[in-house]
């Protein structure tokens, strides 16, 4: 993995839109159908196309902490889907079964959710974008500071805890400062769907994270189209 210095040297010589998501968002790709999150499939599709393409219309960048976060919960979520999948075929043939007591005609068959592959397929996308993604190297520093938010309970630590997502936001923030020192003047968009641990009492990001986020020059959104959205324009 390369360091934060690397990446940002490379990002600026490449002069392309960067998007740096948390495992959160990569995951959300694999249950988009599941928690109806609409479009996630879609822009995760075009994203893929985006960041594959030659030249890159995008890079996406993930801190160190997310390859073995998504490692780690990637597989569980599929078989999540699964499930989710299989219970709603039962449900279909519960209702078909009814309306075929009832004498009730329908123009349509009988599905067959979870023969379909969607899981599987689902899980191959997600995967394709942490593989064509540049993954830094993890920083010292970062880690320091992310530990600091830790004790201090500041966001996105809001009762002592989540150290992970701590060190993945003071890895994005450092990157972007980086870009920016050297004249980086493209989008840089951070994003995440946590909005329990990075969002406000009031909504939106937390006033103290949003802070950090304009000093840095980095931006925020809260779902993969939304990222996407803002990386094309």
């Amino acid at each position: 993995m390369p360091s934060i210095a690397a990446v940002a040297a490379q990002l600026y010589a490449e002069g392309c839109p960067v998007l740096l998501p948390d495992t959160c968002i990569l995951l959300d790709i694999i249950r988009a159908t599941y928690r109806c999150l609409g479009g996630c499939v879609q822009r995760a599709s075009e994203l893929l196309s985006m960041v594959t393409s030659v030249p890159p219309l995008c890079r996406l960048i993930l801190p160190s902490l997310v390859p073995g976060e998504w490692n780690a919960n990637a597989s569980n979520v599929r078989d999540e889907v699964r499930r989710h999948l299989t219970k709603i075929a039962d449900q279909a043939r519960h209702f078909h079964d009814a309306c075929h007591v009832l004498g009730i005609p329908l123009g349509f068959g009988r599905p067959a959710y979870a023969s379909a592959g969607l899981a599987d397929r689902l899980f191959d996308l997600s995967k394709q974008l942490l593989d064509n993604a540049l993954i830094l190297d993890p920083d010292t520093g970062c880690t320091t500071r992310g530990v600091g938010r830790v004790v201090a309970k500041a966001p996105p630590s809001k009762q002592g805890g989540e150290v992970k997502d701590c060190v993945i936001v003071e890895e994005c923030l450092e990157l972007t400062r980086q870009l920016r020192a050297l004249g980086f003047t493209k989008k840089c968009i951070f994003c995440t769907s946590n909005l329990d641990d990075y969002g406000g009492p009031a909504g939106g990001l937390h006033p103290s994270l949003a802070a950090d986020f304009a000093a840095a020059g980095l931006g925020f959104t809260a779902n993969l189209p939304w990222a996407v959205h803002e990386v094309r324009t």
